[in-house]
């Protein structure tokens, strides 16, 4: 069974990009709206102690796989160019996935609404949503709850992409889908991270 272990997609730090002003002699150059940089949101891991019992478990494995998904949607923002954000909520397969997304959002190729596959950077506005219907906990690497099995919904249907050629990506058809996330807890690091999505073939 899996648990959600969004560790990382997450996912997403949005770099945004900041315009240099020159001086001209004044001390005090004026900014304009437009030149003003935006701060940067910061996302933490979710950190702790082993969980004292099964809800506290549940708890941080929630927590965590909807970190995953803001850490996604930062990665997004940045054009797939962070890829190394996901670090921090994802780890085994989960975090090899969303590697994988962010470089075709980096660098293609990606089919088009017509069907063509198309190279280069691509755009990403929106985010991955998961509603989660049911958890429970089992041991993992001698932690009472230590892997908490999260199934759920997952909607993709707000995350829309264009791909470099400025047309609409082709759409998943069924955009929402039942899934199982893996979330384990890390002894050595003290850290909730989403090990794993398994897709179970259904839509919701």
């Amino acid at each position: 069974m899996s648990i959600k272990r969004l560790a990382l997609a997450g996912i997403i730090a949005a770099a945004l990009t900041l315009t240099a002003c020159t001086g001209t002699g004044n001390q005090n150059p004026t900014v304009s709206p437009t030149d003003t940089p935006t701060p940067t949101p910061t996302v933490a891991p979710i950190t702790g102690e082993a969980p004292a019992d099964e809800d506290e478990a549940i708890t941080k494995a929630q927590q965590t796989i909807t970190l995953l998904f803001d850490v996604w949607e930062q990665v997004d923002a940045t054009g797939g160019n962070s890829p190394e954000l996901f670090d921090i909520v994802a780890t085994g397969r989960m975090l090899s996935r969303v590697q994988e997304d962010a470089s075709r959002t980096a660098n293609g190729p990606i089919l088009n609404e017509d069907g063509e596959s198309i190279e280069g950077q691509a755009t990403v506005e929106g985010r991955i949503e998961f509603e989660p219907t049911t958890a429970y906990g089992q041991e993992y690497e001698g932690i009472a709850n230590g892997l908490v099995i999260v199934p759920g919904c997952q909607d993709a249907s707000g995350r829309i992409t264009t791909t470099a050629d400025g047309k609409p990506a082709m759409q998943n058809p069924t955009p929402r889908n039942e899934v199982e996330f893996h979330v384990i807890y890390d002894a050595e690091t003290k850290t909730w991270l989403v090990n794993d999505r398994i897709d179970l073939g259904t839509t919701c």
